[in-house]
């Protein structure tokens, strides 16, 4: 932290970090002290608060390389090393560390200097400048506490800005408190939508959905896990989940994207439109992808400034690493275990011809899978094996059972294939009214035992989209399947079994999962970046284990 305020003092940093409305001109010659005197300086420093969560650290590239390789679903390129293996070491998050706290500072150095425009900006737009920085800084405050448990902690009444003071670990109750506080105040001063110039900044939606997923992960990592499930306050957060998530789903400003036709190509393209930079047609009918109506979240890349040297999506330029890495035309870095395909059900009778949970066939590449529609591109040939992954499965014989094919490819985010590898333009969806559905069902169980049924409802939802039998019963069995195929590759399901660890309901054995090489407490949380622990000179402590 002390390193990158250090970075972050010498100036204001504005960048271009995603689509049009921040598309921002470079001013880090600025100097700070003398920068907010109108509302178009407070406008630009609201911009760049967007821009760390655009950048490597965070879903440019290390959110789906490191949480995607952690889950146990999927391989890495080499699974005898790293994080397959739980083998990584304090300074493996640095960057994620690096780019939250540019978030972290950023929002609460805004929300800091802010109060002396409030003589020369509506008290209309005000407020929704600072419900959208509280927004990002709720988001931020969770992924530190949920990854790294203790790290620093500061708002806007304590935002260091000298980089000789020796920081220390905050608590969660800090972050926890902060980012309901802070969200909550958002849920409740956002828009519900942007104009079309103002795409990409967060609603009145993502905040409660953001608000919704804290309270139901605090009531894992807080409450579950020290033994604090019963109590009034534990039962009141579970409650506020619930509701914040149902605020959602009773705005009416979100869908889950429908088949328009009984097909496997309606099916597909209907489901594909969630992950793809293009608008996916199906016969007569096309699919809108990006900003459509299942996505409350969603961070905007563009591939503008391609040619640019450098690999600092967010920042170089405006797209993310992610096709680079991961496509069946890049790196190939990860590769779906057969263990994922068999997790979907099979089905017989599905209304659109096929045999096994539709979500399968969005997920998954197998052999013979056509990579693009598009003749034109260049890339309307089959998913092979040999040539589109490394084989990892079959060269290490990591599965015994029989194989829909030798290598099973992402296929969330590289449908259809995007030319240039670098600054690839498709959005990150960072919550999607699925995820919100199932994330209510599973907030229902845990507060009533979904007394009322709604959540058994919301499930059901999910699975009448794709055509699957629905459920009679809403328990833990039923919510690990649902997210674990709704959600497959999106980066949610590390994180899901982590907190489920904590609930002896969910049957949940890390030790398991990672053959032996999951440690508690050591794994249930990120190691702090010793570069951090050496630059406070002992002041942050590490957490357990590291």
């Amino acid at each position: 932290m002390k390193k990158i305020l250090l970075a972050i003092l010498t100036g204001i940093s504005l960048t271009s970090c995603s689509d049009n409305w921040l598309n921002t001109t470079n001013v880090n010659t600025l100097d700070a002290s003398t920068f907010f005197t109108n509302e178009t300086n407070l406008q630009l420093a609201i911009n760049a608060a967007y821009c760390p969560l655009a950048e490597d650290g965070m879903f440019g590239l290390y959110y789906f390389y490191a949480l995607n390789t952690l889950d146990p679903y999927i391989w890495f390129e080499n699974p005898n090393t790293g994080f397959d293996q739980m083998a990584f070491g304090a300074q493996t998050f640095e960057n994620t560390w690096s780019d939250l706290y540019q978030g972290l500072f950023r929002t609460s150095d805004i929300l800091a200097k802010m109060p002396k425009l409030k003589d020369v900006v509506s008290s209309a737009n005000y407020i929704k400048y600072e419900a959208q920085l509280k927004a990002l800084r709720g988001m931020y405050y969770f992924y530190l506490v949920t990854w790294f448990n203790k790290p620093i902690y500061y708002d806007e009444t304590n935002v260091p800005n000298n980089i000789n003071s020796n920081l220390s670990n905050g608590t969660p109750e800090q972050f926890w408190n902060k980012l309901e506080d802070d969200l909550r105040f958002a849920s409740q001063n956002l828009p519900d939508a942007w104009s079309a110039t103002e795409t990409g900044r967060i609603t009145k939606g993502g905040a409660n959905a953001q608000l919704g997923k804290a309270l139901l992960y605090k009531y894992y990592h807080y409450y579950l896990r020290n033994g604090l499930g019963n109590t009034n306050e534990a039962k009141a957060d579970i409650d506020s989940a619930k509701s914040a998530l149902k605020r959602v789903i009773n705005s009416g400003n979100y869908h889950l994207i429908q088949p328009q036709k009984n097909d496997k190509a309606n099916f597909q393209a209907a489901l594909l439109s969630n992950f793809s930079y293009l608008d996916i047609p199906a016969g007569s009918n096309t699919y809108k992808a990006e900003n459509n109506a299942e996505s409350i979240w969603e961070i905007q890349y563009n591939d503008n400034n391609r040619s640019q040297q450098g690999w600092l999506p967010g920042w170089q330029w405006g797209g993310n690493l992610l096709v680079e890495y991961f496509s069946p035309l890049g790196y190939r870095n990860q590769e779906i275990d057969p263990s994922l395909w068999y997790e979907f059900e099979t089905v017989s009778g599905h209304i659109a011809g096929f045999d096994r949970d539709p979500r399968a066939y969005a997920t998954c590449f197998l052999d013979g899978d056509t990579l693009d529609w598009r003749p034109e591109s260049g890339y309307n040939t089959p998913f092979q094996s040999n040539v589109n992954s490394k084989l990892v499965v079959y060269n290490y014989n990591l599965y015994n059972g029989q194989t829909p094919s030798k290598a099973i490819g992402l296929k969330k985010y590289y449908y259809p294939q995007f030319p240039a590898l670098l600054c690839a333009p498709v959005n990150v969806r960072v919550i999607r009214y699925a995820d919100v559905l199932l994330m209510y069902a599973e907030a229902c169980y845990q507060s009533d035992a979904d007394a009322d049924g709604s959540g058994l409802a919301a499930l059901n939802q999910v699975r009448s989209r794709v055509g699957m039998p629905l459920v009679n019963d809403l328990s833990p069995e039923v919510i690990v399947h649902e997210r674990n195929v709704e959600l497959a590759t999106e980066g949610h399901h590390y994180n899901d079994i982590i907190r489920w660890s904590f609930d002896p309901r969910f049957g949940i054995n890390l030790t398991n999962l990672f053959n032996g090489k999951f440690i508690v407490p050591k794994n249930l949380y990120f190691p702090i970046p010793q570069s951090e622990i050496d630059a406070n000179n002992g002041s942050l402590m590490q957490n357990p284990g590291w």
